[in-house]
């Protein structure tokens, strides 16, 4: 079976297992219950869905990172809670960099299912002075982080520290000694957060001082690019839930479907939704072949439009079903809270803007500087 085959075939395998295992009735008391935003984890790992990017060397299925953005476009449909990201990218990005015993701790994510987590402190620029940071002293670990995407469940932790000015990378365990968590609060409905504080912890090195920015690098890039696409799933979902209750509700004998203004609104969050997906396919079809630069200017610009693009696809869902949007009964109020919560990770459109145009202001400038 070609690659291409393989993904469309491992994408609709995730779509029928999520029809019949996450279900309305399922989805909202999920999404309800900080209990039980992992609770499908296990059954993913069974499917395959976390050995995606994982090479065949090592029991996985050797598909590019690329293969996993159809898969996260159903996450997004379905409004799965849980550490996807995580699970699914960590492996594939790192698997190489680790040693024996770093990989038994992302083996038993990738088979069966045990949580993983990233401390990464550029999951936001605008906060990060309140979120914290982790520095490296001869190897070991101090510092503080306030929210890390299921650190109070993972049973391996990704750690971004800094030393003299450089990223190095580490993967912890929760039980290791100097490790304190505490359950955070969150407003996102699919995921729970730890506060991490870190006191002389020492760790499993992921790569080396020449390997380990680049591998952080792609980390970075792809959880830009897999979020997009999960958000391109909320946009496509939100419109066919606003299409299903504009084609039911009735407003002065008729249904609202039919009157003009709701017609334009929907025709427009159609093809905002459908140039999003576009957008993603694009992005996450050529990033890993594309140079340094232009890879983190593609994720980044994907990001800022997809957070962007999302959010207002939700409002207008919102706004055709009227009151009835807002209540937690409507499944638009879901797609509403998670698209908001998501849209800020890893840099929401201000932010990310701000990057794109630094970006490309640098590399102007570098091209300027070679020229002379």
């Amino acid at each position: 079976m070609a690659d291409n085959d393989l993904i469309a075939s491992l994408a609709a395998a995730v779509d029928d297992f999520l029809r019949s295992a996450y279900d309305a009735e399922t989805r909202r008391r999920v999404l309800s219950s900080a209990d039980d935003r992992s609770s499908l984890v296990p059954a993913l790992a069974e499917l395959g869905t976390f050995a995606v990017a994982v090479g065949e060397e090592h029991g996985g299925l050797g598909l590019p990172l690329s293969a996993l953005a159809p898969i996260f476009i159903q996450y997004g449909r379905h409004l799965l809670a849980g550490p996807m990201l995580e699970n699914s990218l960590l492996p594939g990005a790192v698997y190489d960099h680790v040693s024996e015993e770093g990989r038994k701790l992302l083996s038993d994510a990738v088979e069966n299912g045990s949580v993983l987590a990233c401390l990464d402190p550029a999951v936001t620029d605008h906060w990060s002075g309140r979120l914290g940071s982790v520095t490296s002293v001869d190897g070991r670990l101090h510092g503080k982080f306030e929210a890390v995407r299921f650190g109070g469940e993972a049973m391996a932790i990704l750690v971004v520290a800094e030393r003299d000015g450089r990223p190095e990378l580490y993967l912890i365990e929760p039980t290791a000694p100097g490790v304190r968590i505490e359950a955070v609060g969150s407003a996102d409905p699919a995921v729970n957060f730890g506060r991490f504080t870190l006191d002389g912890v020492e760790g499993i090195s992921v790569g080396d001082a020449a390997t380990a920015p680049e591998v952080l690098a792609r980390v970075r890039r792809w959880s830009r690019v897999l979020i997009a696409c999960e958000l391109s799933g909320i946009a496509t979902r939100c419109v066919e839930l606003a299409v299903e209750y504009a084609q039911q509700r009735e407003q002065f004998g008729r249904v609202i479907g039919s009157f003009q203004a709701i017609k334009h609104m929907l025709a427009d969050m159609h093809t905002d939704a459908v140039a999003l997906h576009n957008f993603c396919e694009a992005v996450a079809g050529e990033l890993d072949q594309l140079p340094d630069f232009e890879a983190d200017l593609s994720a980044a610009a994907l990001k800022a439009h997809a957070a962007r693009v999302a959010v207002t696809v939700c409002e207008g869902a919102i706004q055709v079903h009227g009151g009835i949007g807002f209540t937690a009964e409507a499944d638009v109020h879901w797609y509403y809270k998670r698209a908001l919560a998501l849209r800020a990770w890893y840099g929401d459109s201000e932010e990310l803007e701000e990057q794109v145009g630094a970006l490309v202001l640098d590399e102007s400038t570098a091209r300027t500087v070679e020229r002379v």
